[in-house]
């Protein structure tokens, strides 16, 4: 247990480097911790999101099926926000095509309540 809260908490710093392939890294780093218990990327969501600025399309990707994977009741809203402005913006059809496939399954599990759910 608290082997992986060391490797959560090292990982983050990777995904905080300057450095593309360091920052890739740690989402694919910090990806599979969250397979194992997603409580322990949690804490890192903020830096997480930071990795959406890339100009680096795969780790963009990358990052936003992270953000899936992490998301839970209390950070839905913040990631459904995030993935909306991706589906958006986005004009790869497989993208769009998985961002409202992932937006839909968020919205289904942990929707914060019916109006929001509907909206």
């Amino acid at each position: 247990r608290a082997l992986l809260e060391v490797a959560a908490s090292n990982i983050s710093r990777f995904i905080s480097s300057d450095n593309h392939n360091l920052r890739y890294l740690g989402v694919t780093g910090l990806a599979q911790i969250v397979q194992v218990n997603a409580s322990y990327a949690a804490e890192h969501q903020m830096v997480v999101v930071d990795c959406l600025e890339d100009p680096d399309e795969s780790l963009k990707r990358k990052t936003l099926d992270l953000l899936f994977r992490m998301t839970n009741p209390q950070n839905v809203v913040v990631v459904v926000d995030k993935m909306t402005f991706y589906l958006r913006t986005s004009v790869d059809s497989h993208l769009r095509r998985e961002l409202v496939q992932r937006i839909t399954s968020l919205a289904e599990r942990f929707a914060p309540d019916n109006e929001w759910y509907v909206n």
